[in-house]
This record gives structure tokens, C-alpha cells and sequence, in this order.
């Protein structure tokens, strides 16, 4: 008599946070500005996700405006996807129903020095102005190893407040992975 054995094998992903920014301790020391240095920290609870504090871009002459606000750097562990995710709020009517600016997200492999656009206002479709929304880019593992900044990116001509809150850099890789690899640390 035959047996028939059956195995099933799950695979499980963790998650690691590898950054977190929720402003709340009331600086930006670790955050660059570039560009026409509209981004500031704003403290106002009715204007934040969570908490007290956001980042906001505000639309203050002289314009145009190309600035970032931008994360630290981050050399990026061995993992299966990386996760980078904000909550953002900002203005409809004077980003897309007036087309008076854009805002990114972008990220840069400090090694090429491009930055290359995840997400713009425009992927949302219709929104409602000063909602706050969440919003993730998974990354695949072919970032693991590489050394990275995020941005957002704000390109305007008198396009109204735009704020950007409890920004996080995770990593998953799945439970059948091995600790190390390359000797690189893994996301596990």
C-alpha cells in the first residue's frame, strides 16, 4: 500500500522597517532642501496625518519653483521588495485643475546620481484637495545593496501648499531565505 505524503510549504514574508520620519520630533536636520527651499517644517495638527508636524511645501513668491525636500541616504539590505511609503495632502485645484505645478516622488541610486520618478500627483486621478492619502512604491530586490535618497519633488508656478507626512523604508523577504547573502545582511 502506498502513502501519499503531502507537504505544503508557506512561504512567509516579513516586513523590516529600515527608516520611519514622522516629524514629530520637530526637525528636519536629516532631510536636504534643494532648489528654491519652499519645504519647511509645519506645525499645525489639522495639517498633519498624525500628530502634530508635516512637511510642507508652500507656494510663497518669487516662482517658478523646483525644489526638494530629500531623506537621508540609505544603503539598502538584501530583500525580496523594499517598500517605500508617505501620506501626502495637497492642493487639487491649483496642481491639476489649474496646472500650476507638479509634485513627484523620486528616487536616486547615489552610484548613477539620476533620479528617476516613482509616483506624480497625477497617478492619483481625481482626488479631493487636503484628503490625505497613503501611497506605496514597491521596489524589486535588483535596489538590494545599493545605496539610495528619496525626493519629493515639487515643480510650480504658483501651485498652492502641498504636505507630506509619516514617511517610512521597509523590507520583506520571505522566511525561507537565508540570513545573508553576498555577505549582505537580509531583510528577514
Amino acid at each position: 500500500m502506498r502513502r501519499l505524503v503531502l507537504i505544503a510549504v508557506a512561504s512567509i514574508s516579513f516586513a523590516e522597517v529600515i527608516w520611519t520620519d514622522d516629524l514629530e520630533d520637530g526637525n528636519i536636520d536629516d532631510w536636504t532642501i534643494t532648489g528654491s527651499m519652499n519645504w519647511a517644517l509645519y506645525d499645525n495638527e489639522f495639517q498633519a496625518h498624525s500628530g502634530d508636524f508635516s512637511l510642507e511645501y508652500n507656494y510663497l513668491a518669487p516662482w517658478p519653483h523646483d525644489t526638494r525636500a530629500v531623506t537621508p541616504e540609505f544603503t539598502l539590505p538584501a530583500a525580496d521588495e523594499f517598500l517605500f511609503t508617505w501620506w501626502w495632502s495637497g492642493s487639487y485645484n491649483y496642481f491639476v485643475q489649474q496646472d500650476n505645478g507638479d509634485a513627484f516622488t523620486e528616487m536616486r541610486d547615489t552610484g548613477s546620481g539620476d533620479w528617476v520618478v516613482l509616483w506624480s500627483e497625477q497617478d492619483a486621478g481625481v482626488y479631493t484637495g487636503f484628503e490625505w492619502y497613503e501611497q506605496t512604491e514597491i521596489l524589486d530586490s535588483s535596489w538590494s545593496g545599493k545605496t539610495v535618497k528619496f525626493a519629493f519633488h515639487i515643480i510650480a508656478t504658483d501651485a498652492h501648499y502641498w504636505y507630506i507626512d509619516d514617511t517610512m523604508l521597509s523590507c520583506t523577504a520571505s522566511a525561507l531565505e537565508n540570513v545573508t547573502r553576498g555577505g549582505i545582511k537580509a531583510c528577514i
